[in-house]
């Protein structure tokens, strides 16, 4: 049954997801001459709204994701105050995110499709780095979350970078304390865990994880518990990825190792140095990154969807 509830202009359907900070609903602006379009509005739980400092968190998310225009990231179309509640308007994605993905996939995915995959969210993520105010200033974005639940694939072949709610950012209003920890155990970078100062490289380790992990199908760290996970990323363990799928690319396995560094001046620099060793890698093995391997991961959400629906 459809939710009654209305923010603004935008009706509610059905929720999609509860969090520690509020509600998630798909729902629907329409308009003049029959216009409808679903949207994802995402609310704060109504007994936060007196906590200063998560409403300012709220808000952040809205301002930093705002400023954010690429087609590899999740696009916040509005937001407002009604009836003493805030709420966050984005574009719906009509597929599934990456952790559900895997779920139905019972083998791991070719490497033109992974390749594909992540020279997409690489994109999308240095295009969040690289971001700017409206005065030109860098905003240094540093997102803290990328993990599987926080990457959307389209029935199109889309991919995107979404949830920028932990984003660490210079024009934040609120900023957590120093030496606070935020973001996923099993995806956090050393120094993340540390509670030492981050830059992009930070988010480079995590993209890293993801790549590993969707490149041989097995997990990473995530399997562990919290702190096992976080020891063994503060050790520097990496397994080699080869051995968890011996027919991994020697060059594939070279650009997750570089990801995965400890030290993270032996990182990528930028999300986009990682991508342009994906695109040598398509170009030295022939592969195509355009609508073949996009389409192939289309046709792999398409299909979990219908398993879903089942």
């Amino acid at each position: 049954m459809a939710d009654e509830r209305q923010f603004g202009r935008y009706a509610v359907e059905r929720p999609l997801g509860r969090g520690g900070m509020g509600t998630v609903y798909l729902g629907r602006v329409s308009g003049a001459h029959g216009f409808s379009r679903p949207v994802v509005i995402k609310t704060i739980r109504t007994d936060l709204g007196p906590d200063p400092r998560a409403a300012m968190m709220f808000v952040d998310e809205a301002r930093i994701a705002a400023t954010l225009h690429h087609r590899n990231i999740c696009q916040i179309l509005d937001f407002d105050v009604v009836d003493g509640g805030a709420f966050l308007v984005s574009e719906y994605v009509d597929g599934c995110d990456l952790r559900m993905l895997l779920k139905h996939v019972a083998t791991p995915l070719p490497y033109n499709v992974v390749v594909a995959l992540f020279a997409e969210l690489g994109t999308g993520l240095h295009a969040a780095h690289e971001a700017r105010g409206e005065d030109g200033t860098p905003l240094e974005i540093v997102h803290r979350d990328v993990s599987l639940g926080n990457v959307l694939l389209g029935k199109a072949g889309e991919v995107k970078l979404a949830d920028f709610g932990i984003a660490r950012a210079r024009a934040r209003s609120y900023h957590t304390v120093s030496g606070s920890v935020r973001g996923k155990p099993g995806y956090m970078a050393p120094e993340q865990i540390l509670g030492e100062t981050l830059d992009r490289r930070c988010d480079i380790f995590s993209l890293g994880i993801l790549l590993f992990e969707i490149a041989t199908r097995t997990r990473l760290y995530s399997a562990a518990s919290d702190q096992t996970a976080m020891r063994m990323i503060l050790e520097g363990v990496v397994p080699d990825p080869c051995e968890r799928r011996a027919d991994l690319p020697g060059p594939l396995a070279a650009i997750i190792r570089r990801a995965l560094a400890r030290d993270r001046d032996a990182r990528y620099a930028t999300a986009a140095a990682l991508v342009a060793d994906l695109d040598a890698l398509a170009i030295e093995r022939g592969m195509t990154l355009t609508t073949g391997p996009l389409g192939a991961l289309a046709t792999l959400v398409q299909t979990r969807l219908h398993q879903e629906a089942a």
